[in-house]
């Protein structure tokens, strides 16, 4: 085989492995190895192609007559014949903006959905069921309702471009990773991310793409008549300079062509034109043309092959000629018919594969888009050591969390103290004291003896004062016990509970979507009335009240003040003079009350008034003291009693508390469980992402390689 034939055999022996390794990944390409095998088969042949062209019919027909009839022709030919055809209409290219909903798959680009953008539409992104270009909610994650548009725009060159602007959407639009503030230019290539600035699993992801589609008019008859190793052009001596035949030859595209022919009709039936001078005038014609290409030029008669009823002999000239043309054909297969086959062949075998340079540059393309996505990745996964920070975050969490319940201890030993403090008026033993001094005593009738009990200034008589000073005390001390769990909430040792909480949510929550909420619970309420739903013993708030009778408090005083009486009257006389003896002052006392009486009811009602004043403040005297020792002991038996129940109630919030640290231990405890299995993930899919890494680089690399060398195949 020929040099050329063989060079392009063995191009397409390597054009067809290429093909038949992409076939799998492009579908369409069947339809080029379809071609490439006709090609192949073309080749194998060894057959040129011989195309007969004119303005008339019967010159067409009497040209294929007149090869026809030439064994060596038709073996070494394969001949067709047209007339000469329209040029073909000027094409124009389509450029079409491509958009392509894609997500990874085994770490492999899949298209969910591809869009051709239409340049009189606006498209937009979001949640609403009624936009062209919806996001399920529950597919991805971050989408507002309404959150991004893409429009197009004409640029200060004239030129349209399309364009992304966010819609003030919640969680931003990224393209290239960059979140976008303004309207934002898109060129081919483009990554655009919906609520992430990375391609992430359950976030949307979209890859905008530019692409140039040529009509080539392939099925036009033109190119069927340009099709060709070998053209003949047949033409009559009036018809070479016609309008369609100077336009065919000045148009033509010889880029398959080896061998140009003008064959002109030397039947000339004016007697005046002169042969040699038709000859030269279109050899003349020929050379002032200054065609890009050489063209044979062949006078010969047809007449014979296209007249029935022709009866005559070629003159010698006339045969002459037609045996030089003859000639002329014959060598263009005598002299290494295969490399002006491997010519037109491979003429058309480049345009055929010269597309498919983009199909390998589009794979490298996204090679190269894999291998950044997963670098970027790869970069964004190992920036932060989860390992050093997430130990370091359970450390500064456990330690706040032990100063505050440490704290909190302290705080509550102050609270114990100040509510105990018998010298703050707010503390319970106060209070209990204010309570009992605000009793009063009263005297009642039990068993028929008087005693003294102690009751509100406004209460009923009947009314159990153990009952009203232990709900007192309950209430009191419920109250405390409420108010302070309240301040360990939200007061103490910087924010309280729900502080410490909080910090350590936040301290926690440092890997992104780990936690879809809190790990940490809610403080749970403090339950002190199981402690007072006991029954109290309570102590006996009444006594008896030992009150001495009139009669005899007057026996008794007279009795015990009679000596003073007596000495007090024997003053009076010696006062006034007189000595006189104990019977002998009673005679002169019982002289002077009978002068005069008024002087003995006087004395009479000063004794009864002096002795009923003195009874009275003597039982009122007695009364107080009843009811002084009796608040003494109701106030020291209430202040114990309110001791024990603030200590049973410390020992609830201590209980409670010690509940709420080993729930927080808990939480940390699975906090560290989440961060381990998150960690393990993270270094599954390094180790995944370097491995497709790899994978990827020496695809790439080989890809590389077969850029290369398809290039070469172009070129030869």
């Amino acid at each position: 085989m020929p040099p050329k034939a063989d060079k392009l055999q063995q191009n397409i022996e390597s054009i067809k492995s290429f093909l038949n390794r992409k076939l799998p990944e492009y579908n369409e390409l069947r339809e080029v190895i379809t071609k490439v095998n006709k090609i192949e088969a073309l080749l194998s042949e060894k057959k040129l192609t011989l195309q007969i062209v004119g303005d008339e019919e019967k010159l067409i027909q009497a040209m294929f007559d007149l090869i026809s009839k030439n064994p060596e022709f038709t073996q070494g030919y394969k001949i067709k014949y047209d007339l000469i055809p329209e040029l073909p209409k000027e094409t124009q290219s389509e450029f079409l903006s491509i958009l392509k909903l894609v997500n990874f798959i085994d770490n492999e680009i899949n298209v969910i959905q591809e869009i051709t953008l239409d340049t009189n539409q606006v498209y937009t992104f979001g949640r609403n069921p009624d936009l062209n270009l919806v996001l399920d909610g529950n597919i991805y994650k971050g989408v507002s309702w309404q959150h991004a548009e893409i429009n197009t725009v004409i640029d200060e060159k004239g030129i349209s471009k399309w364009q992304i602007k966010d819609l003030n959407s919640s969680n931003g639009t990224f393209v290239n990773s960059q979140k976008i503030n303004s309207n934002f230019i898109l060129n081919s290539g483009d990554i655009i991310t919906i609520a992430h600035p990375h391609y992430q699993d359950k976030f949307a992801c979209y890859y905008f793409s530019e692409e140039t589609v040529n009509d080539d008019n392939i099925n036009n008859p033109y190119y069927d008549v340009i099709d060709c190793d070998v053209l003949l052009l047949v033409s009559t001596y009036n018809s070479y300079k016609s309008h369609s035949i100077e336009i065919f030859l000045k148009t033509l595209n010889i880029e398959m062509m080896s061998k140009q022919f003008l064959i002109m009709d030397l039947d000339i039936q004016e007697e005046e034109k002169n042969l040699e001078t038709v000859i030269s005038e279109c050899e003349t014609w020929l050379e002032a043309q200054n065609f890009e290409y050489k063209i044979d030029f062949f006078p010969v008669l047809l007449t014979p092959y296209y007249q029935e009823d022709y009866q005559g002999n070629l003159s010698k000239p006339m045969q002459k000629r037609l045996d030089k043309f003859i000639k002329g054909l014959g060598n263009v297969i005598k002299r290494q018919p295969e490399n002006l086959l491997a010519k037109r062949l491979n003429a058309q075998l480049i345009p055929l594969i010269t597309p498919l340079e983009s199909i390998l540059v589009k794979e490298d393309e996204e090679l190269k888009h894999k291998i950044n996505h997963f670098q970027s990745k790869l970069q964004e996964m190992t920036k932060q050591n989860w390992k050093d920070i997430t130990k370091s975050v359970l450390g500064e969490v456990k330690e706040d969390k032990d100063k505050f319940f440490k704290q909190i201890k302290t705080d509550l030993t102050q609270a114990k103290a100040s509510i105990l403090d018998n010298f703050s008026k707010r503390s319970i033993i106060s209070q209990i004291q204010n309570f009992v001094d605000d009793l009063q005593p009263i005297i009642f009738k039990k068993e028929g003896q008087p005693y003294v009990k102690l009751s509100p200034k406004q209460g009923n008589i009947n009314t159990d004062l153990n009952q009203i000073i232990i709900q007192f005390s309950t209430s009191t001390m419920e109250n405390w016990a409420l108010k302070e769990w309240d301040k360990i909430l939200n007061i103490y040792s910087n924010g309280g509970l729900n502080g410490l909480l909080m910090r350590s949510y936040e301290r926690t929550n440092i890997i992104p979507n780990l936690f879809s909420e809190s790990p940490f619970h809610e403080p749970s309420s403090l339950d002190v009335k199981n402690n007072f739903l006991i029954s109290f013993m309570g102590i006996d708030s009444d006594v008896r009240h030992k009150q001495v009778s009139m009669a005899g408090y007057i026996m008794k005083t007279i009795r015990s003040n009679l000596m003073q009486i007596m000495m007090m009257a024997t003053l009076v006389f010696a006062i006034l003079g007189q000595k006189v003896g104990k019977n002998e002052m009673f005679a002169q006392l019982s002289g002077v009350f009978k002068q005069f009486p008024f002087l003995l009811g006087l004395g009479v009602f000063a004794l009864i008034f002096f002795l009923t004043t003195s009874y009275n403040q003597d039982n009122n005297l007695k009364l107080e003291e009843a009811a002084e020792k009796l608040k003494k002991e109701v106030s020291s038996y209430y202040q114990s009693l309110s001791k024990n129940l603030l200590e049973k109630v410390i020992q609830d919030i201590n209980l409670t508390l010690e509940y709420e640290a080993n729930r927080i231990d808990n939480s940390l405890q699975n906090i560290q469980e989440s961060y381990t299995e998150y960690i393990i993930e993270q270094e599954k899919q390094q180790i995944s992402i370097k491995a497709n890494l790899d994978l990827f680089k020496e695809k790439e690399k080989n890809l590389s390689k077969e850029i290369t060398e398809f290039k070469k195949l172009i070129r030869t």
